[in-house]
């Protein structure tokens, strides 16, 4: 993690386009929110573009704007997210979500760095730095082309990978104090002492879903704590004993929710943080996916 932050502090220096690449809740939009507050663009606008959540016949007027009358409910003009970013960041998170007659569009605009609303033929320079997050199956997209290579090379110029939290557990105990201590003050109530076997238990834990993940747990934990410890107990059976929950081996069969959970954290891994593959093998909408990913701690 100190690498990474040495290279954001470089790359926050510079001005090229930033890919911020990582899984689920690894951290990738703080990332991009601190790559922001290090630059030297730090005075101007930092404008999310949540790609997944654009309607596929709104993307090009959200994104370049339009013009009155460009289509039926275009009441009045309106600038697109890159306007109005002006000399900000355009973080475009999720960008390999992007359907590919989009990624097209977004291509031209990154290559001519110019705009141009719906409804005109007047190009507007685009002077906002382009910072975009994407799964780190983003590579076998491209391979698949399901996202186009010229576009992936035209944003990776400064890559950026955040490491899942599996792979940092040293960064575990870290973690957890400054969250817990941030859920306390939040709620009002002292910070509990973790006991041994619930630092074990958190520590054996794989966190599919990563940061983010182990601050939705422990924010349960700590507001359903009365006492000044936190116990195992305090803490999900399958954060406990992940390995009864799989085999089921144990007289303390797992809920409903606990197995959904699991399984739907098993396919986001098996398809790499694909929303769509996992949509399909589950047999969901991704509004659904996202909706249990949010429901579990898993954004």
């Amino acid at each position: 993690m100190r690498a990474m932050l040495a290279e954001l502090t470089r790359y926050a220096a510079a001005d090229a386009n930033v890919l911020v690449t990582g899984g689920t809740g690894a951290g990738k939009d703080l990332v991009a929110r601190t790559l922001h507050a290090l630059s030297s663009r730090r005075h101007h606008p930092f404008v999310v573009v949540d790609c997944p959540g654009l309607p596929a016949t709104l993307i090009e007027s959200e994104l370049f704007g339009h013009e009155r009358g460009a289509f039926t409910d275009a009441t009045m003009a309106r600038p697109g997210r890159f306007e109005l970013a002006g000399q900000g960041v355009v973080y475009l998170d999720r960008v390999d979500e992007l359907p590919l007659d989009a990624q097209g569009k977004l291509l031209r605009l990154v290559e001519q760095k110019q705009v141009e609303r719906l409804g005109s033929n007047i190009s507007v320079p685009v002077r906002a730095r382009v910072v975009a997050s994407a799964s780190e199956d983003i590579a076998l997209a491209v391979a698949e082309g399901r996202f186009r290579t010229d576009l992936y090379h035209r944003l990776r110029v400064l890559p950026l990978r955040v490491p899942p939290l599996a792979e940092r557990k040293g960064d575990l105990s870290i973690l957890i104090r400054r969250l817990m201590s941030e859920i306390a003050e939040a709620s009002g109530r002292k910070v509990p002492t973790l006991t041994p076997e619930a630092l074990a238990a958190l520590a054996g834990y794989n966190w599919p879903g990563n940061v983010r993940e182990l601050g939705h747990v422990l924010e349960r934990a700590v507001l359903n704590t009365d006492g000044p410890l936190l116990s195992a107990a305090d803490l999900p059976s399958s954060i406990v004993s992940p390995e009864r929950v799989a085999d089921g081996a144990t007289s303390e069969r797992p809920t409903l929710d606990v197995l959904e959970r699991r399984y739907v954290a098993f396919v986001l891994k098996e398809t790499r943080g694909n929303q769509s593959r996992a949509a399909e093998i589950l047999g969901i909408s991704r509004k659904a996916l996202w909706e249990k990913r949010k429901r579990y701690g898993m954004e």
